[in-house]
């Protein structure tokens, strides 16, 4: 909850302990959660952008303003932000949302949040939440935390109106039908991926949107042609790559998880191409999940995608994964960006795309890569958040867990590297009991959604993601500088 408080005196002194305004825990009611981090068990309290320094005085003269947002501890660890037992919208009164349950236009059981971001302002802050239509009773599908809660649980506000996400059968010009995923970039615009369908029906055209979060009014609207589609096609990861401030040249880089393709959008040109790689498939050995003792079966491809950091000048690196299964791949983005090179073929030079030796032992849904090119992902199986440094080889030797529990970190769907207004980054995701959700078994006394957060450098603190230092047998490949080398033959022939 943001809290504000402002002092309309000649002379404020102010003593408070910032850094730790809340000390709990995170699980149960009282917000259990210990995670074990290289063997010891250690508490997670809530937190705090502020410095580690707790107790301060400040003397201001004409007006103090002190400003409470869900905050990263500054004892450093992860905190659940916001928990749920079903999910909650801000409907008007009582009887309008009894009227929607009535109608079946809200099922509680139905909806579970898949992403967030986060926006930063020094005057408000918002916290978006997707929830994708898997089914219906859904009432909207992206919406902002706000600062009232129901029985307990956070109400979502739609965004970015009621009626963005009314009459989706109606095919309206402004709306939003199922989102995923969203990304906020450089420029504070909110990209929003909107596949168009409701469970198996598909009933518009799937869409690229983005939003000026500064006035919260649609800039970009971008329906991606139907001959770029499969029927089966589910568009559930958008990344946006932002070459000039401005936002002018931008590319959005879209998977297709059911089509096993990517979707690479000019913004500025106003056009799109499909892609496809044997790199973008399955592996039928990860097709089963067991998620605290609960199995279950998914056969998705490209899913977990995210960009190196951009670097004036260099090349930037697309770093991406089907979910079912154990391998990394990368290709460069100036070949993606090239659409002469795929405009009769979506996959013409399966020579570019480029696949790690090592593995992983489990599935993993979404990644982030922070401004250090070091990539965070949760392991399905392990229920953990984890850490690799780009500049090393991919596998177990160079992945770290950064903090493992079987109750709160079950299924990390996605992950987020958020700068705050320190220019501190924060990693942001939400976790679920997927398990529970895809085999219609939600118990909703039980907590079964969180947003949990944490504070990149606090989290990488003995970390082996922090050494930069390659292993004698990885082989760098230059010409980017984002650590996208890897012990693997097939790199020399980009060379």
């Amino acid at each position: 909850m943001r809290i504000t408080v402002v002092c309309f005196v000649f002379l404020c002194l102010l003593k408070c302990n910032c850094g730790k305004y809340e000390n709990r825990k995170i699980g149960s009611a009282s917000y259990q959660f210990v995670h074990r981090i290289y063997g010891k068990d250690r508490p997670i309290f809530s937190f705090g952008d502020e410095p580690d320094e707790t107790k301060w005085l400040c003397i201001i003269f004409g007006m103090c303003h002190v400003s409470f947002f869900p905050q990263i501890n500054a004892e450093g660890e992860l905190t659940s932000v916001y928990q749920w037992t079903n999910l909650e919208y801000d409907y008007p009164s009582e009887s309008a949302r009894r009227q929607a349950i009535n109608n079946k236009e809200f099922i509680l059981e139905n909806g579970a949040p898949l992403d967030v971001d986060v926006h930063y302002t020094k005057s408000k802050n918002k916290i978006f939440v997707t929830v994708p239509r898997f089914q219906q009773g859904i009432p909207a599908t992206l919406g902002i935390i706000t600062s009232r809660s129901y029985k307990g649980n956070p109400v979502l506000a739609p965004y970015p109106s009621w009626s963005w996400h009314q009459n989706s059968k109606q095919c309206p010009r402004d709306r939003l039908v199922s989102v995923f995923r969203v990304k906020i970039d450089e420029c504070q615009r909110l990209w929003v991926l909107d596949v168009g369908r409701i469970g198996d029906d598909r009933l518009c055209p799937a869409q690229i949107l983005a939003f000026d979060l500064k006035t919260d009014q649609l800039v970009h609207r971008y329906e991606i042609p139907d001959n770029q589609l499969q029927s089966n096609s589910i568009l559930v990861t958008i990344i946006p790559d932002v070459r000039d401030p401005e936002g002018i040249d931008t590319f959005v880089y879209v998977a297709d998880c059911q089509g096993m393709a990517l979707i690479v959008h000019d913004t500025q040109r106003g056009t799109s191409w499909r892609i496809v790689d044997k790199t973008m498939y399955p592996n039928p050995f990860f097709g089963s999940y067991n998620i605290a003792g609960q199995t279950f079966d998914i056969m998705d491809g490209i899913m977990g995608m995210d960009l190196s950091p951009y670097k004036a000048g260099d090349d930037r690196i697309l770093y991406y994964h089907a979910m079912s299964s154990g391998s990394e791949q990368w290709v460069r983005t100036s070949y993606l960006r090239n659409q002469t090179m795929f405009l009769n073929d979506p996959s013409p030079a399966p020579q570019i795309f480029n696949v790690y030796s090592g593995q992983r032992h489990s599935q993993v849904p979404g990644m982030a890569i922070d401004k250090n090119g070091i990539a965070y992902f949760g392991l399905v199986t392990d229920m953990s958040m984890n850490c690799w440094n780009t500049a090393l080889e991919y596998g177990t030797n160079n992945i770290d867990v950064i903090a493992q529990d079987k109750i709160t970190l079950q299924f990390p769907s996605n992950v987020k590297i958020i700068t705050n207004l320190l220019d501190k980054q924060e990693l942001w995701f939400v976790t679920m009991r997927f398990q529970k959700v895809i085999t219609s078994t939600l118990n909703l006394s039980e907590t079964n959604f969180r947003i949990i957060a944490g504070k990149i450098d606090d989290l990488l603190k003995g970390s082996k993601c922090l050494n930069r230092y390659p292993s004698s047998q990885h082989v760098h490949v230059h010409g980017g500088g984002y650590g996208y080398g890897k012990q693997h033959k097939r790199d020399h022939r980009l060379n």
